[in-house]
């Protein structure tokens, strides 16, 4: 069953060696296979890095976006009431913890490499959900 598969496999590729070669195409070497093999190589890394950059600048944003409006809720929360303050100030505390974690996590995935920015992205996502879901918990109680 095995070598049936092989020389199966053996014929289609003689096919395709034979195809090129009757269409004014060179016929396949290891050297065009080497070559063709490091330009796959190449434009996958390149494409990476792409990934990298675009997911990198989209949470930036969204990390930046979620600063801005703590700021806001904290103005907010120094308004409220001597009892409502002590709890609301509590709250500020675990989302600025939760900001420092995120932070962390994007300042990772900057130096991550390609290989390693994949895991890396999981915690950053990670990071800015949670810093998100403190932050609503929050604004909820300030309203």
């Amino acid at each position: 069953m095995k070598s049936r598969w092989i020389i199966g496999l053996s014929v289609a590729w003689c096919g395709l060696v034979s195809m090129g070669a009757e269409a004014g195409e060179q016929p396949v070497t290891p050297g065009t296979i080497t070559k063709e093999a490091r330009e796959t190589i190449e434009a996958t890394t390149r494409y990476t890095i792409q990934q990298k950059d675009a997911f990198q600048r989209k949470a930036q944003e969204e990390f930046e976006a979620i600063q801005k409006q703590m700021t806001a809720l904290q103005g907010k929360a120094d308004k409220a009431s001597v009892s409502a303050r002590t709890e609301l100030q509590q709250s500020i505390h675990e989302l600025e913890e939760k900001e420092g974690a995120a932070s962390k996590q994007l300042d990772g995935l900057k130096s991550a490499s390609g290989a390693t920015w994949n895991e890396m992205k999981t915690g950053v996502h990670a990071a800015i959900e949670e810093m998100k879901q403190s932050y609503q918990r929050l604004r909820s109680k300030v309203q």
